[in-house]
C-alpha cells in the first residue's frame, strides 16, 4: 500500500509564517512611526488614535494619512479572505506557497519602488500587506491568533492565564503560551525596527524582503510538510 500524502504543511510550519509576520508586523510599525508621519500599518487601534489625535490638534491635512492606511488595510484584509477561499481550493501546500509568493513580490515592488512614492501612498501600500498577512499567517501551534492586534492579545493573555491557573485548563494553557510567544515576537520587532532605523546602510524594507524569501523557501523544504500517512 502506497502512503497517502495529504496536501498539509506541519503545525510548525504555520507558526513560523505567523510569528515571521508578527515580527515583520513589530519592524515595520516601528519604521512607518519613526520615519513617515507618526503612522502605524498593522496597529490600527494606535493609528486611529494618532489619526484622531491630529485631526483635532492639527487637522484634515496632518490626519488624512493615517485614514489613508486604514483603508489600505482594509483592502488587504479584504483581498486575502478571498484569495484565501478561492486560491489552489483543495490543496493547502499549492494555496499557502502561492499566497506567501503574493506576499514577497508585494514586499519586493514596494521597497524597489520606496524612494519614488511619497509617504501617504508608501503607507497606504504598506497597509494594504498587513492587512493581507495578518489575515493569511494567522495560526501558531494550531491556536488562531491575532497577530497584529496586541490589544486583543493582551486580553486574550490575561484570559487563559486566569482559565490556565484556577480552572486547570490544559487548553488555556496552550494558548496562553502561544499568545506569549506573539506577544513577545512582536516586542522584538518592534526593538529591531529602532535598530534598523539608526544603522543607515540597512534598508528596512529590504530586510523585511529578504526574510519573506526566506519564509518561501521554507515551504518548499521537506522538513516544512506533513509527512505522509502510511
Amino acid at each position: 500500500m502506497e502512503p497517502v500524502v495529504t496536501k498539509q504543511f506541519r503545525p510548525l510550519t504555520e507558526t513560523i509564517l505567523a510569528l515571521g509576520a508578527t515580527l515583520l508586523m513589530g519592524i515595520i510599525d516601528v519604521d512607518t512611526f519613526l520615519e513617515h508621519g507618526e503612522a502605524f500599518v498593522s496597529a490600527q487601534t494606535g493609528n486611529l488614535v494618532v489619526g484622531v489625535v491630529k485631526l483635532v490638534t492639527d487637522g484634515w491635512q496632518a490626519a488624512w494619512t493615517n485614514g489613508f492606511v486604514w483603508v489600505g488595510y482594509f483592502m488587504g484584509c479584504f483581498v486575502a479572505q478571498g484569495l484565501s477561499e478561492r486560491l489552489s481550493r483543495g490543496n493547502p501546500r499549492h494555496q499557502l506557497r502561492w499566497l506567501m509568493v503574493l506576499d514577497v513580490v508585494a514586499y519586493t515592488v514596494i521597497a524597489f519602488f520606496q524612494r519614488d512614492l511619497s509617504d501617504p501612498w508608501l503607507l497606504f501600500l504598506l497597509g494594504i500587506v498587513a492587512g493581507y498577512e495578518l489575515t493569511t499567517f494567522r495560526q501558531v501551534g494550531g491556536v488562531a491568533i491575532n497577530n497584529g492586534i496586541m490589544t486583543g492579545n493582551t486580553k486574550g493573555l490575561a484570559t487563559s492565564c486566569y482559565q490556565a491557573i484556577f480552572d486547570h485548563d490544559r487548553v488555556a494553557r496552550h494558548r496562553l503560551f502561544q499568545l506569549l510567544s506573539v506577544l513577545t515576537t512582536f516586542l522584538l520587532g518592534c526593538a529591531l525596527g529602532v535598530w534598523l532605523a539608526n544603522v543607515a546602510v540597512l534598508d528596512v524594507l529590504w530586510v523585511a524582503s529578504g526574510f519573506k524569501v526566506l519564509l518561501l523557501v521554507w515551504l518548499f523544504i521537506p522538513a516544512a510538510m506533513e509527512k505522509p500517512a502510511e
